[in-house]
C-alpha cells in the first residue's frame, strides 16, 4: 500500500515539472539557447513512445522519439490520419506536444464511450515514421459551434460567414426540415436552424452554406418573439411545413400575439415580412402538436392554454373547443385549461409521439405534465412533475419538491422521451427522464462562465435554447449571455 502511494505521489509531482521541462526546454531557443535543430533526411523519424496511452478529443499527448526537428511548423501528427494541433516541440526535435483531434466522421455515428484503436504517425519534411497505436474512446463534448466576441465581451447582430457571424442575446432554436426542398449530398431532406434572439431579432443560421442571416429585427409591433414552430400539413400521406409560427409576448389583448411567415417557393426560406393571424396577450409560447398538427399556446396573465381550432380563418379563431371561440383581441376567456395561479411564464413542448408534453415555468422553476387525449385531440388538466413550485435552486434527485430548478427554458427530447431542459440561471443543461429522475447533463451548476470540453467541465452563461439532431446525435444551445451557439456531441 505505502509503494502504491509512492508511486500516486510520484507522479503527481513528477507530471508536472515534465510538462513544464518540456514547454521551457521548447522556449529556450527564444533565450537563444539551444538552436533548433533541422530534420535530418539520412535519418528515419521515429516515435519511441507517448503519454497517456488512451486519448478522446483535445487529450494532451507528450510524443518522445527522434528526428521530429525543431520546428513545430514543420511537423503533422496524425491520428487515423487526422490532423492534432502540434502546440510545440522540443529544440532537439525529441519530444512534442499536441492535442488528439476528433476522430468522427462526418458520417459516423459514434456512441458515447464507445472505443477504438488509432494509429499515430508523424510526417516531417516528406518522410513518414513508424506507427503506434493508442485506445481512443469516443465522449460527449461541448465545443463552440458558432460566435465570438471582443476583448470586451462585446457583440452586435452581424450576418455573413459563420467565421464572422455575431449573435446578441440567442434565445430560442429550431430547426427546420424542407421535405419538399433539395437534398443534401447524401439523399437526406435539408435541415437548417431558425433561431430567436431574445428582443432583438429572428435569424437564419444555413448548416450547408455555413452563412447566418436576419430575417426580422423586432419592432413595429413584434417585441418579444418567444417561441417558433412550423405547421405540420399532410399532403397525400406528406407533412410538409409551409408556414412558420412565432409567438409573441404582447402586453394588450388587442396587440400582435401570433405572427407567421410563409416559406419562399424559391429560397425555401422562411422570409419577412411577416403577417399577423391572432392578436391576445402576453404569450410566452406555442407549439405544433406533433400528430395532430394542431397549434397550442398560452397567455400569461391569467396563466391559460388555448388551442387553435381554425385556420383557414383569418384571423386564426382559438379558444376551448370548436363552438367555444374567443373573439380575436378580446380577453380570452375561453379556454382548455389553466396552470396553477396567475402570472405564470410558460411555454408548451409537446414529446414526438405526442403522448405528453411539459409545461416548462420559467418564473415558478418547475415543470408540470399533461397527456394528450387521442379521442378528444386536447391535453388534459397538468399536474406539477419536477421541480419546487415558486422555489429557485439546483438540486438532483426524482420528482416534485425533491428537485430545484432556477429558470428552466427550452427543453428537446431523445429517442427514449428524455428531455434535455436548459436551466438558464443555474448555467447548465438537466435531464428529466420519464419517470421524473433530474440529473446534471452539462455544464457547472452555479458557476457561470465560457469554456468547451467535457460535458461536467464546460461552461455556460445562461442557457435558454437547445434542439436536439437524433440524426447525427448533436445537441445546438443557445448560449444567451455568452452570445454564442454551443454545440454538444460525441467525437
Amino acid at each position: 500500500m505505502k509503494q502504491k502511494k509512492t508511486r500516486r505521489l510520484w507522479k503527481a509531482l513528477v507530471a508536472p515539472c515534465l510538462f513544464f521541462t518540456f514547454v521551457f526546454t521548447a522556449c529556450e531557443d527564444d533565450l537563444g539557447e539551444p538552436e533548433k535543430v533541422h530534420y535530418d533526411p539520412s535519418r528515419p523519424v521515429r516515435i519511441t513512445s507517448f503519454t497517456p496511452d488512451s486519448a478522446r478529443v483535445a487529450t494532451q499527448l507528450l510524443i518522445s522519439g527522434e528526428n521530429f526537428s525543431g520546428f513545430k511548423d514543420s511537423i503533422s501528427v496524425l491520428i487515423n490520419d487526422k490532423k492534432a494541433a502540434v502546440i510545440g516541440v522540443n529544440p532537439e526535435g525529441t519530444l512534442l506536444y499536441c492535442l488528439a483531434p476528433s476522430l468522427r466522421g462526418e458520417n459516423d455515428d459514434p456512441q458515447d464511450g464507445e472505443s477504438v484503436n488509432a494509429s499515430i504517425k508523424i510526417l516531417v519534411g516528406g518522410a513518414v515514421s513508424n506507427e503506434k497505436e493508442l485506445v481512443y474512446t469516443y465522449t460527449r463534448n461541448v465545443s463552440t459551434f458558432l460566435g465570438f466576441t471582443d476583448q470586451d465581451g462585446n457583440t452586435a447582430v452581424v450576418d455573413g460567414p459563420f467565421k464572422k457571424a455575431q449573435f446578441q442575446s440567442p434565445f430560442w432554436l429550431a430547426f427546420d426540415t424542407d421535405y419538399d426542398g433539395p437534398k443534401d449530398s447524401n439523399g437526406k431532406v435539408k435541415k437548417n436552424i431558425y433561431l430567436i434572439e431574445e428582443n432583438v431579432s429572428l435569424r437564419y443560421i444555413d448548416l450547408y452554406d455555413k452563412t447566418v442571416h436576419t430575417v426580422f429585427r423586432t419592432g413595429n409591433g413584434v417585441d418579444r418573439p418567444r417561441t417558433i414552430a412550423f405547421t405540420l400539413n399532410k399532403d397525400d400521406g406528406v407533412y410538409n411545413r409551409d408556414t412558420m409560427i412565432i409567438a409573441n409576448d404582447g402586453n394588450e389583448w388587442d396587440w400582435n400575439g401570433t405572427i407567421i411567415l410563409p416559406r419562399d417557393s424559391v429560397t425555401r426560406r422562411f422570409l419577412a415580412p411577416w403577417k399577423t393571424v391572432m392578436r391576445h396577450k402576453q404569450c410566452n409560447g406555442g407549439a405544433i402538436h406533433p400528430v395532430s398538427g394542431d397549434y397550442w399556446f398560452n397567455s400569461y396573465n391569467q396563466s391559460q392554454v388555448y388551442k387553435v381550432f381554425n385556420r383557414s380563418a383569418t384571423p386564426w379563431r382559438y379558444g376551448k373547443s370548436s363552438t367555444e371561440l374567443n373573439e380575436d383581441g378580446k380577453e380570452g376567456t375561453h379556454y382548455v385549461f389553466k396552470v396553477q395561479d396567475v402570472n405564470w411564464e410558460f411555454n408548451i413542448q409537446i414529446a414526438p409521439s405526442g403522448s405528453f408534453a411539459y409545461i416548462v415555468s420559467k418564473n415558478q422553476h418547475y415543470i408540470a405534465r399533461t397527456q394528450y387525449n387521442f379521442d378528444k385531440n386536447l391535453f388534459e388538466n397538468p399536474t406539477p412533475f419536477v421541480g419546487t413550485r415558486q422555489k429557485s435552486g439546483f438540486k438532483d434527485g426524482v420528482g416534485l419538491n425533491e428537485t430545484l430548478f432556477n429558470q428552466p427554458q427550452q427543453g428537446a427530447f431523445d429517442k427514449d422521451d428524455n428531455f434535455y431542459v436548459c436551466d438558464g440561471e443555474n448555467n447548465c443543461i438537466r435531464m428529466v427522464t420519464p419517470g421524473g429522475q433530474v440529473s446534471t447533463f452539462a455544464g457547472r451548476p452555479g458557476r457561470p462562465g465560457f469554456s468547451d470540453g467535457a460535458l461536467r467541465d464546460a461552461q455556460f452563461d445562461g442557457p435558454f435554447g437547445i434542439i436536439y439532431d437524433s440524426d447525427i446525435n448533436t445537441f445546438y444551445v443557445a448560449d444567451r449571455d455568452n452570445r454564442r451557439i454551443r454545440s454538444i456531441k460525441v467525437e
